[in-house]
């Protein structure tokens, strides 16, 4: 019923919650796209169905920052908010409209590691910034405000605890163990804290171990102008990525704040995007001294917020506060193996979308390439190949911090500063039909 507007601006369901109101039958016409219903009160009421709506909408008590997934059964989705909560939502199975949630606080984590760390400053605001879940790990990556990244996982001793209890034997254990479900009732921990920046933490990047890559590495970066390399298997520094400051010794990968990050695994390289109104593009290496500068994207009139890799498309697509979405295709394709610094990018391809606004978050559509841009309160989506809008969401009522595609259910999901997350019918590319 979210989607169901009357003239007031309101959901069905909150209109008859708050008039004390029953209904007793209800009809949808769909030539009208309205739906009649008639009440305990004996009055009929006439709703017109709001495309442009979400499906649901969840609730939480403080403004919606962070926002990742897990498309492993059961889907479970992860929220972080300004107050440094992290929440684990799941859909119930008797109701798609409805969803569980659980909480945890970082500040449980802070105030255990402050005693082992007497003496250190950090910045009182734990806002989660990013959060992504590695799939092949099973590990929730959250970035924060203080500086630090959290790596939160499912509990292992409550999971051999749970083994334990069950009887039946090996085989009965061994079941268990293979499944996922058991793993997501085993509970929720924070593993690890990296702790390596010095401001905000504004972006998140894995790359997994495939190839000639022995380990998965997690690649973040901040406002300190810094990006560092992470082993995410042994949980350690690898080194920092950038150019090393004679004065101070420090290595900068920007001459401004860094404000995001993305990985391009087609072309093994990454790129960030910074306040200086530039985009850098790096090859990517197990070595930081071997991410060497590949090209810098310039083109923006504003600070560059959002940077992602469209696979789809094969092109960097990026935000700026100067109210424009900028995709970026090189020329050529790109192997690991590429020395050229170049690789393509000298006859870069690129193209503008005047959204009008600052861009508030940016994501690709992983089945067809469309770009979901949040602008605000709302959220439009642009058909990847000819930039044309197909659809707009509605219903925030502030700022969207992140958009997600799932592409397993055919949703968008948004978290937002009035403290709700929308969940919205992705758009589905249209087939040409035949003899027209």
């Amino acid at each position: 019923s979210s989607g169901i507007n009357a003239e007031y601006g309101g959901s069905l369901a909150d209109y008859c919650t708050s008039n004390k109101y029953h209904l007793v039958h209800t009809v949808f016409v769909p030539e009208l796209n309205e739906v009649y219903c008639t009440t305990n009160r004996r009055t009929v009421l006439v709703w017109r169905y709001n495309w442009c709506a979400p499906i649901t909408t969840l609730q939480t008590k403080f403004t919606a920052e962070g926002l990742a997934y897990t498309g492993k059964s059961p889907i479970l989705l992860f929220t972080g908010d300004s107050e440094g909560r992290v929440t684990i939502w799941e859909q119930l199975q008797l109701n798609n409209f409805m969803y569980s949630c659980d909480t945890f606080s970082l500040q449980d984590v802070i105030s255990g590691e402050s005693k082992r760390r007497q003496g250190e400053t950090r910045s009182p605001n734990r806002s989660i910034n990013k959060m992504i879940f590695i799939e092949q790990l099973d590990i929730l990556v959250a970035a924060s405000e203080d500086g630090c990244v959290y790596l939160w996982g499912f509990d292992d001793q409550a999971l051999d605890e749970l083994r334990d209890s069950v009887p039946g034997g090996s085989e009965v254990l061994q079941s268990i163990s293979d499944d996922p479900v058991t793993n997501r009732v085993a509970g929720f921990v924070c593993k690890h804290v990296f702790r390596r920046h010095t401001h905000a933490v504004t972006g998140l990047a894995y790359i997994p171990s495939v190839g000639m890559l022995e380990s998965g590495y997690l690649l973040t970066c901040s406002q300190d102008r810094t990006v560092i390399l992470w082993d995410m298997h042994s949980a350690t520094l690898v080194g920092f990525i950038g150019n090393r400051c004679p004065e101070t010794e420090s290595v900068y990968a920007s001459s401004e704040a860094i404000t995001d990050i993305a990985y391009a695994p087609s072309r093994s390289e990454f790129a960030y995007s910074s306040t200086d109104r530039l985009i850098y593009v790096r090859a990517f290496s197990s070595r930081p001294e071997n991410c060497s500068l590949r090209h810098i994207l310039q083109g923006h009139e504003g600070e560059v917020s959002h940077v992602i890799w469209n696979e789809v498309l094969a092109a960097w697509v990026s935000g700026s506060d100067d109210g424009t979405v900028r995709t970026w295709t090189p020329a050529a394709p790109c192997s690991p193996s590429t020395t050229t610094p170049s690789s393509g990018y000298l006859a870069t391809t690129t193209a503008t979308i005047d959204t009008q606004c600052p861009v508030t978050a940016l994501a690709a559509d992983a089945i067809n390439g469309a770009i979901l841009i949040g602008l605000q309160d709302s959220v439009r989506v642009y058909e990847g190949e000819t930039l044309k809008p197909i659809q707009h969401h509605t219903g925030h009522t502030d700022s969207v911090r992140a958009v997600v595609h799932l592409p397993e259910r055919g949703h968008h999901v948004t978290p937002s500063w009035d403290g709700t997350i929308s969940i919205w019918n992705a758009a589905k590319k249209q087939s040409p039909s035949n003899g027209h």
